[in-house]
């Protein structure tokens, strides 16, 4: 909103300009370059038409007569503007060209009563108008019985004087609706003179301001004298004008073609140039300014539209899985509390399903990730094409689907008929990267208001039925049963030992560095933990951290990870390197964690400054909580960074509400940045986001040297991977301090 409010008002303001400008000029019109250009070719038509004319006479008393014109009006518009400065209360009346052709003011100049009101004598008026003019100035007043009789000169002592035409006759007022020009009779003495009409704001003749340029004897003194000396000059003069005015016209159209190729290039949508001849104080120099501004506008406008675009991508990708396009878990979180507010009515049922892929990690771990992402693909367009009106299919993470599907009369047979085509779909082989692959599909179904009022109620429910689904020989359908319970068999081994574990120091903890592109310097790891079981198996946090979370132990081990993270930091990292620490949602709104953080800084001896929390938009769905406890944790001096942007739950919202210092670019972003134009897009403009909100971003899962190009290009400043170093043992990174990646 504030950027389409900023370009609004920038195009607002450059047809305010224009506007200014062309009202500016109209009315200075012989000033400009233009209106000189015309007038010199003007007066060399009059020469070269001279030329080719045999009454030379005629010519010159011809030139002559509009030379008088011209200085006798430009007399009355120097006189004009005088008494417009000096009595603000009058106003010029102007022609539709725009200049003036008499003042308007409510009671006469001369007037005891307007001197009085305004101060000024108009004596003194007349005085300063016949030195700027260098002529002498007279102030007529009109009546109709005796016509124009003279109040005042410009010395103030010439009074009751007749203003007449050249034969003796009165100026008749209507002569007067311009400026007059031509002989008159003052004083028995013929002036080529102005004749300026005073008017009433109702039109009504009240004087007149007369300035002469000389008496006739006199300019046709020398009106004679030039007609002898231009017969000789004349060729002279007319080659010397048309040399002016050549060079005139050349100076003045030079610079258009540049001006029209900016205006061509930013109709192509070249805003990367700036416009020339902005220093030039003419009319190219106002041109060229309203084509900047206009430049100027397009790049904001471009700026906007890329935001907007940003916007609407990180929207989508908030609310969808990236590898899919599925709507993701927090999107079907949502439609489904949509849908169970609904229940009351009575005509809103619907059907829960959750969907798990049968030896889905087979075909990962015979063909890899790329066979098991496209496969992932396939699923997801095989159950998008089986759906209902109204249906809704969501990947929740890995193998994980999850349905909703609207009942129309009979739940049952409807969620069972659903299940049988989606088995029967998922049953035919895929083909991907040249292999064939078969997999399973097990689903457990919960029906609303059947199995349950509340999501949390209908997810346990469903995950039910599919946990007796898979142990009841899988690619089947179970429906939910009050007394179904989770089977010893599918449980996971980690989530039965995890406090034994802790007791006995099988946790241990391992970090990945964090690489600054700027100089491939390492300014701090991540801590990651791993299980080292009696038995010699080492199992990743995919295996241990779901079930401590939903036993309440990762309270417990998070406390350990952090107490221990410290301590490694403070004895085997260099003194400017950091630590990073992945919290838990768990975690987060533990009363005690900012108790264990202030414990584990003050035993190990490390600064505030160099501990960061990693923490995932996935923690942050209590808003209020959450942003009351990182607002705490920040005062404290600990640095907060958004974990996996761009994983399919990361909105804007999360990056404006909550006191980020960095923000983390998910792996899954990061591995289509090489090969996809749109993900290069996104990241860059997540990039700019992030510096215009003052946040650092690092990009995870680095594995090439291209992408670390076109991260570094895009302005991403940390990365972190298998490029830029696999994860160390606390001993091994005291050997390291000054690591660098080549």
């Amino acid at each position: 909103m504030i950027f389409r409010i900023k370009v609004t008002r920038e195009l607002q303001e450059v047809t305010r300009n224009k506007d200014n400008f062309t009202r500016h000029r109209r009315q200075r019109w012989h000033h400009s370059i233009l209106g000189k250009v015309t007038l010199f070719l003007i007066v060399g038509i009059i020469f070269s038409y001279g030329v080719g004319a045999s009454a030379g006479w005629l010519l010159v008393d011809k030139s002559s007569q509009e030379q008088w014109r011209r200085q006798a009006n430009t007399n009355a518009h120097i006189i004009s503007y005088i008494v417009r400065s000096i009595y603000t209360s009058v106003m010029a009346r102007m022609n539709a060209h725009g200049q003036t052709t008499g003042i308007v003011t409510d009671s006469f100049l001369g007037d005891d009563a307007y001197i009085l009101q305004t101060g000024f004598n108009p004596v003194d008026v007349l005085s300063l108008a016949a030195m700027q003019t260098n002529n002498p100035v007279w102030l007529f007043h009109y009546g109709r019985q005796k016509g124009f009789v003279s109040v005042t000169d410009a010395s103030g002592a010439d009074t009751g004087q007749q203003l007449t035409l050249e034969a003796g006759k009165p100026l008749p007022p209507e002569r007067l609706n311009t400026i007059f020009t031509g002989f008159v009779l003052i004083d028995d003495k013929t002036y080529f003179a102005s004749v300026l009409p005073l008017l009433s704001p109702s039109g009504e003749m009240l004087g007149a301001l007369v300035s002469s340029i000389g008496e006739k004897q006199d300019l046709y003194r020398i009106h004679n004298s030039l007609l002898r000396n231009s017969l000789l000059g004349l060729l002279a003069v007319l080659l010397l004008t048309g040399l002016i005015v050549s060079l005139l016209m050349r100076q003045f159209f030079h610079s258009l073609p540049a001006l029209i190729q900016s205006l061509t290039r930013i109709a192509r949508g070249d805003t990367a140039s700036a416009t020339p001849f902005l220093e030039r104080d003419d009319e190219i120099g106002g041109l060229a300014l309203a084509i900047e501004k206009l430049r100027q506008a397009m790049v904001e406008r471009e700026h906007l539209q890329q935001v907007k675009e940003t916007a609407r991508k990180m929207e989508h990708m908030a609310h969808h899985d990236a590898l899919t396009g599925l709507p993701n878990r927090t999107f079907f979180s949502g439609a489904l509390e949509d849908a169970i507010a609904g229940l009351p009515s009575g005509n809103a049922r619907f059907n829960l399903m959750l969907l798990d892929l049968d030896y889905f990690k087979q075909v990962n771990d015979t063909f890899g990730h790329l066979a098991g992402d496209a496969l992932l693909v396939g699923v997801g367009e095989r159950i998008s094409t089986l759906l209902g009106g109204g249906d809704i299919v969501a990947r929740l993470g890995g193998d994980e689907f999850a349905l909703l599907q609207r009942v129309q009369e009979k739940p049952i047979q409807e969620a069972t008929r659903l299940a049988e085509r989606l088995i029967e779909a998922i049953a035919t082989p895929f083909y991907a990267h040249g292999h064939e692959f078969s997999v399973g599909l097990s689903i457990g179904i919960a029906s609303a208001p059947l199995h349950g009022e509340t999501s949390h109620a209908l997810m346990t429910h469903a995950d039910l039925a599919l946990y007796a689904a898979k142990n009841s020989g899988r690619n089947n359908y179970r429906y939910f049963e009050y007394g179904m319970v989770m089977p010893d068999a599918i449980r996971s081994p980690a989530d039965l030992d995890i406090e034994g574990a802790l007791m006995r120091g099988e946790f241990e903890l391992h970090y990945q560095p964090l690489v600054r592109l700027a100089d491939n310097s390492v300014v701090g790891y991540e801590a990651l933990v791993r299980w080292r079981r009696a038995a010699g198996e080492w199992l990743s946090p995919d295996a241990f951290i779901m079930p401590a979370e939903k036993t309440g132990l990762i309270v417990r081990l998070g406390e350990w990870i952090i107490h221990q993270a410290c301590s490694d930091a403070m004895a085997h990292f260099a003194p400017h390197q950091w630590v990073s620490i992945n919290i838990s949602g768990v975690q987060l709104h533990h009363p005690g964690l900012l108790t264990i953080l202030n414990q584990a800084l003050t035993h190990s001896g490390l600064s505030a400054e160099r501990l960061e929390l990693e923490i995932t938009e996935a923690a942050l769905l209590d808003r209020q909580a959450a942003l009351a406890v990182l607002q705490r944790i920040q005062a404290r001096g600990i640095a907060i960074a958004l974990d996996d942007l761009g994983a399919s739950c990361s909105s804007l919202d999360c990056l404006a509400d909550f006191p980020f210092s960095r923000i983390k670019l998910d792996k899954t972003l990061i591995a289509g940045l090489t090969s996809s134009d749109t993900r290069r897009m996104i990241i860059g403009n997540i990039i700019s986001l992030a510096h215009l909100l003052d946040m650092e971003t690092s990009a995870e899962g680095v594995e090439t040297d291209q992408q670390i190009t076109l991260l570094r290009q895009a302005g991403c400043r940390y990365v972190q991977g298998g490029r830029s170093g696999e994860a160390l043992s606390a001993t091994d990174i005291a050997a390291r301090k000054t690591a660098v990646i080549e």
